[in-house]
C-alpha cells in the first residue's frame, strides 16, 4: 500500500529514464489509504477464491472467478479476462497464441499474497502460479510472479536483501531470461555497490534497449513503454539491493527507476517490510492506516486482509508437511519444513509451446456472468421475432430473417462449445451478437421495402438476411475494442473506428426507414438512438486513449466505455427492435387507410 500510494502520481510518466529526485512525490501518512488501486484489488479476488475453495481449488475455477470481477484491467489482465469470457479457459488465457501481453507485468503485480500466505515455503508460492498466474501470463510473465512470491516467502526467515532475492532466484527456471536479469543486477549491484544509477543504466541498456530481450514486450520492442516483467522486475530488485534495508529508500529508487513506477515500489516496499516485520513498518506508514474502509470491488478492510491471510498461511504451513505447536510460554509456533524450491517447467513466450486446448464445462460456463449477455442478446431478438410474426401474420417473412441468423448464432455457440482454437483468439462472441442484433433490426426495418411474396420472393430475402447479417457479424467478430487480431494499438482501434461506423450507418438506415414508414416522432427517437450509439463509441475511443489519471470520474468513464459496450449496445438495440416489430403493422395500416380514402 505505501509503494503504491507513493509512486503512483509518477506511473508510466517517465520511460526510459530516471525519475529526477525533485519530482519524486513528498510522502504523506494519508497516502497509505489507497483502496481503489488495481495494484491491491486484484490479487485480493485471488485470496477470495483460496478462501472459499482452499488450496486444491481448479485452475478453472480461479478463472471462474476471474473472469466474474467487475473491475477495470489493462494489458495481460484484460486480454485474460476478455479470453476467459471467451471460453479459453487456464492455462491457455495466458497463451501467447491468445494473449498478446503474456510477458508483461500484471501476475508479478499483484503476486505478494503467494508469498504472504506462504511463510518459508517458496513452492506455494510456485504452485499458485500455476493457478492463478496463468490466467493472464506464460513463460517471464508468470516466472515474474513466483519471483516475487518467492522473495516475500522468503523474507520471513530473512532480512538481508540480496539473500533474499538469491535464494528466491532458485523458485524459477534458470534458463529463463527473467533469472537472467536478476542475475545480472546482482553482479551489477556486486560491481558497483554505491552507484545505483550506473546499475540501472546497464539494466535500461540491455533489458530496455536491446530487441533480443524484447521479443514478446506488449505493443512491440521498440516503444519507450515497455511494462515487460523482466525489466520491472529488475528494477524491483534494484531497489531491494540498493535501499540498504532503509523501506523509504528501497522504495524511492524502485519508484525513481520509472516505467511501472508504483507497482515495482509496492513489490520492493512489500517484501522488505515483511523481512522487518510489523514492528519495523515505519510510523509514518501506519500512522493514517484506515482500517474500516473497504477495498474496492472486495469485501475486505485491511484487518479482514490480515485475518484470511492468517487462516489461509496456518493452511499452507499443514499442507506443506509442516504443523502449529504451542511452546513453553504458551505461544504458537509455527514449524516450517525446509523444501528446496521446484521451479515450473522452462518455457518463454517468443518461442511458446502448444496450446493444451484448456476448455470450461457446460456446468463451469454457466458461471461465467460475462456469458449471459450472449444468451440475453438472444432472447430479445427472438421475443422481438415472435412480436413481429404475431402482428404481421405472415410468419414465413420472420423465417426467412429468423434461418440465417440461428445458423449464425449456432455457428457460434458450437465453436464457444469445442476446443479453443485460433478462431477463439480473433474472435469477439460479445461483439459478434451485438452486431447481428443490429442487422436483425436493420432487416425489420427494411421489411415492407421488400416483396416477400412466393418462392423466389422468399429465397430472396432469405439470402439478403444472410448477407446483411453476415456483414454484420463479421464487423461484430473484429470489432470493438477487445479485438485480438493484433497486439498493434493502432490496428485495434482502426478496428473499433470500423465497428463505430458499421452501427452509424446502420442506425442512419434505420432511421430512414423510420421517417419513411414512421411518424416524425418515431424518427426523431430513432434518430436520437442512433447519435447516442455514434457518440458513445467516439468517446469510448478517446477515453481509451487517455491516461486514465484524470481521477474517479474519468477511470469510471473509461470502465463503461471499455467493459460496459456490449450490454449498453444491447439496451441501445431495444428501440430499434420496438420499432421494427411495429413496422410493418403500421405501414400495412398506413397502405390500408389509403386505399380506403382512394
Amino acid at each position: 500500500m505505501a509503494g503504491v500510494g507513493w509512486g503512483f502520481p509518477t506511473e508510466f510518466k517517465w520511460l526510459g529514464e530516471i525519475i529526477p529526485e525533485a519530482e519524486v512525490p513528498q510522502w504523506r501518512p494519508d497516502m497509505i489509504n489507497v483502496f481503489d488501486q488495481d495494484d491491491l484489488y486484484v490479487e485480493m479476488t485471488f485470496l477470495r477464491t483460496l478462501e472459499e475453495h482452499g488450496f486444491d481449488v481448479t485452475a478453472n475455477q480461479a478463472g471462474i472467478d476471474f473472469a466474474n470481477s467487475r473491475y477495470q484491467l489493462w494489458v495481460a489482465n484484460r486480454e485474460g479476462r476478455d479470453n476467459l469470457r471467451a471460453g479459453i479457459a487456464p492455462p491457455d488465457s495466458g497463451h501467447p497464441r491468445f494473449n498478446p501481453a503474456a510477458d508483461a507485468i500484471d501476475y508479478q503485480i499483484e503476486a505478494d499474497y503467494s508469498g504472504l500466505i506462504a511463510p518459508g515455503l517458496p513452492n506455494i508460492a510456485i504452485e499458485l502460479g500455476e493457478k492463478f498466474g496463468r490466467i493472464m501470463n506464460y513463460g517471464d510473465g508468470l516466472y515474474g510472479g513466483q519471483f516475487v512470491g518467492a522473495m516475500y516467502a522468503e523474507a520471513f526467515f530473512e532480512d538481508d536483501p540480496a539473500r533474499i532475492v538469491t535464494r528466491a532466484l532458485r523458485a524459477i527456471p534458470r534458463e529463463s531470461q527473467y533469472a537472467e536479469a536478476v542475475r545480472d543486477v546482482l553482479r551489477w549491484y556486486a560491481e558497483n555497490p554505491d552507484d545505483w544509477e550506473r546499475t540501472w543504466a546497464l539494466i535500461d541498456e540491455k533489458y530496455h534497449r536491446d530487441p533480443a530481450y524484447r521479443q514478446f514486450t506488449y505493443q512491440g520492442p521498440t516503444p519507450a513503454f515497455n511494462i515487460d516483467a523482466k525489466l520491472n522486475g529488475a528494477y524491483i530488485v534494484l531497489g531491494l539491493l540498493y535501499g540498504e534495508g532503509d523501506p523509504a529508500k528501497t522504495i524511492r529508487i524502485a519508484m525513481r527507476a520509472g516505467q511501472d513506477s508504483d507497482c515495482n515500489p509496492s513489490n520492493a516496499g512489500g517484501i522488505l517490510l515483511t523481512a522487518l516485520g510489523y514492528d519495523g513498518i515505519p510510523a509514518g506508514f501506519v500512522s493514517a492506516l484506515d482500517t474500516t474502509t473497504r477495498f474496492s470491488f472486495t469485501e475486505y478492510t485491511f484487518p479482514d486482509l490480515v485475518d484470511v491471510s492468517e487462516k489461509l498461511a496456518r493452511q499452507a504451513v499443514i499442507r506443506s508437511g509442516g504443523r502449529i505447536e504451542i511452546d513453553a510460554d504458551g505461544e504458537e509456533v509455527f514449524v516450517v519444513p525446509v523444501r528446496a524450491p521446484a521451479p515450473s517447467a522452462l518455457q518463454q513466450s517468443h518461442r511458446a509451446g502448444e496450446i493444451s486446448g484448456s476448455t470450461f464445462s457446460a456446468q463451469e460456463w454457466s458461471r461465467i456472468e460475462g456469458s449471459k449477455a450472449f444468451r440475453y442478446a438472444l432472447v430479445c431478438i427472438v421475443l422481438t421475432a415472435l412480436l413481429a410474426i404475431r402482428q404481421n401474420r405472415e410468419s414465413r417473412n420472420a423465417y426467412a430473417l429468423l434461418a440465417p441468423l440461428a445458423l449464425a448464432l449456432g455457428a457460434a455457440a458450437y465453436v464457444r462449445s469445442v476446443t479453443p482454437g485460433d478462431i477463439l483468439g480473433t474472435i469477439n462472441l460479445d461483439a459478434l451478437v451485438e452486431s447481428l442484433c443490429a442487422g436483425f433490426a436493420l432487416l425489420l426495418l427494411l421489411q415492407p421495402l421488400i416483396a416477400w411474396t412466393g418462392f423466389r420472393g422468399w429465397l430472396f430475402s432469405t439470402l439478403l438476411a444472410a448477407l446483411v447479417l453476415g456483414a454484420a457479424g463479421l464487423i461484430g467478430a473484429l470489432g470493438a475494442q477487445e479485438a485480438r487480431i493484433t497486439a498493434t494499438f493502432k490496428l485495434t482501434l482502426s478496428v473499433y473506428f470500423v465497428l463505430a461506423a458499421a452501427w452509424l450507418s446502420a442506425a442512419l438506415a434505420a432511421g430512414a426507414a423510420c421517417r419513411r414508414h414512421f411518424s416524425y416522432l418515431r424518427f426523431t427517437l430513432v434518430f436520437i438512438v442512433a447519435s447516442f450509439v455514434a457518440g458513445f463509441s467516439i468517446v469510448s475511443i478517446i477515453l481509451v486513449l487517455s491516461d486514465g489519471s484524470g481521477g474517479p470520474l474519468d477511470l469510471a468513464l473509461q470502465e463503461l466505455a471499455l467493459y460496459g459496450t456490449s450490454p449498453i449496445l444491447t439496451l441501445l438495440m431495444l428501440p430499434f427492435l420496438a420499432l421494427a416489430a411495429m413496422n410493418a403493422t403500421y405501414d400495412r395500416r398506413v397502405r390500408a387507410w389509403l386505399g380506403a380514402t382512394q
